[in-house]
């Protein structure tokens, strides 16, 4: 990622938070050749930070590189930013959004017992769901078909980029205009703006 130390995010509560409500990710690895999956993740609290979770179909070529480096990208609120919104001027287009990028190595599951533990965890948010009241030889197949893995990062890069580039009266009317759209995304993006403003908690 390219980070601009004016984008530049450090706080970890933000960033886990922000894979945390956007935990539908981009899972790359470069073996023979670059390959790309969009999976959920789980992200489990450890006493020195975090480890990221997932699995791939047991079919997906990508599997043979699960015990290899990795990079998993998260994509948090954006918006379209029109120059017109500025106060200071002339002004060109631009866009604002949060992003994560999360490097490290990954590790397959192989055991029963942790892929369950994996799966258990990415069911929790529905109560329709019991991995474990499955018939067994449907469970079974289940957990052959997949293939798990956890992500343990060695390298965490986080972009902010909300107008700080801006004066703040400049990124007070860009997030009125968002706000003023209507829309639950632009309104996101208004907020992280206002999080972002000198003196914000």
């Amino acid at each position: 990622m390219h980070l601009r130390p004016v984008f530049a995010e450090t706080d970890q509560a933000r960033i886990k938070l922000l894979i945390r409500d956007n935990p539908f990710g981009l899972l790359i690895t470069a073996g023979a050749r670059p390959e790309a999956t969009h999976i959920p993740f789980v992200l489990e609290e450890r006493e020195d930070g975090f480890v990221l979770s997932g699995h791939l179909a047991a079919g997906n070529p990508q599997c043979a590189a699960l015990d290899g480096p990795a990079l998993a990208v998260f994509g948090g609120p954006h918006a379209y930013i029109s120059p017109s919104w500025y106060l200071t001027q002339p002004a060109v287009p631009t866009w604002d959004y949060a992003a994560v990028h999360v490097s490290g190595r990954l590790r397959p599951l192989e055991e029963e017992e942790e892929i369950a533990r994996a799966l258990r965890t990415l069911g929790a948010h529905d109560p329709g769901f019991d991995l474990d009241a499955l018939p067994e030889k449907f469970r079974q197949a289940m957990l052959a078909g997949i293939r798990a893995f956890t992500l343990t990062p060695e390298r965490v890069e986080a972009q902010w980029k909300m107008s700080q580039n801006r004066s703040a009266a400049d990124r007070k009317s860009v997030m009125a205009a968002l706000r003023g759209q209507g829309e639950p995304l632009a309104a996101e993006v208004a907020d992280l703006i206002a999080a972002t403003l000198p003196g914000a908690a």
